[in-house]
């Protein structure tokens, strides 16, 4: 049976949860070539996610491919923070907002928000845009290409949620193999040990926000005592807040 060769071949690549895995492969895929193509492809440590070109995020099925970081659950704890501090109508800035999945969330669940996503990569807005039309949502986010802040000017917003590379070069190398051989690079790692785009978009908040505004930041445990610091540091109050797992993954900062 195909299930059978599909089960053998995960789990002989080392999949964990090669079971389940195979049952998404025969369900996703239109023939029993394309399966145990797919199942491969899994075995040589591609993420199924890639293979499959889907992910899911709340409520939302997204396209994903190489160009995009595939959308953590952790994540989506950050939407729910936004979700519940944004006032009737609030505009909010996604900033580095990859497969769209931050964006795309907030204006799926909230259709009075005013969403803004911005990402350096030309590649991952073509993936966020192509996502807001499967998804239905084709002129309820603008899409912006700008490094950070760098093509908002004179603009405010009551929220800036910021999921930015934070990964330091040496986490890099410890990083598993699927996510250093196939997700990209330029989406996961930052100089300054991880925190150069945050602290470069905590310099500019101020300029950013509307009274009464905040900002939150997802981030590695660790790096969470020096982001609260360097948002007091520019005259913001900072603190954490943890994850579904307990671990302080986000540190928010409003005046």
């Amino acid at each position: 049976m195909i299930a059978d060769q599909i089960r053998e071949i995960l789990q002989a690549g080392g999949v964990e949860n090669f079971r389940q895995e195979a049952r998404w492969i025969i369900a996703e895929t239109a023939d029993d070539e394309t399966a145990v193509a797919a199942a491969h492809r899994r075995a040589a440590g591609e993420p199924l996610q890639y293979i499959l070109g889907t992910a899911p995020f709340r409520y939302l099925t997204l396209d994903v491919d190489r160009r995009v970081l595939i959308p953590r659950p952790e994540t989506e704890t950050l939407v729910e923070w936004v979700l519940k501090r944004a006032p009737q109508g609030a505009s909010v800035v996604d900033l580095g907002c990859g497969s769209g999945a931050i964006a795309l969330s907030l204006a799926h669940e909230r259709q009075d928000l005013q969403v803004t996503a911005v990402d350096l990569s030309p590649d991952a807005l073509d993936v966020a845009r192509h996502n807001a039309e499967k998804c239905a949502l084709a002129g309820k986010v603008e899409f912006v290409h700008s490094d950070l802040f760098t093509r908002l000017a004179g603009r405010k917003f009551d929220i800036v949620a910021a999921n930015l590379p934070y990964v330091t070069a040496e986490e890099y190398d410890t990083l598993d193999r699927e996510v250093r051989e196939f997700e990209p690079e330029m989406a996961l790692v930052a100089p300054d040990a991880g925190l150069q785009l945050i602290r470069r978009t905590i310099a500019r908040l101020d300029e950013f926000l509307n009274p009464g505004g905040a900002a939150i930041f997802e981030l590695s445990p660790p790096q969470a005592p020096a982001v609260v610091a360097e948002l007091q540091k520019h005259g913001f109050t900072g603190w954490v807040e943890l994850d579904l797992c307990g671990r302080e993954r986000f540190v928010c900062g409003a005046k």
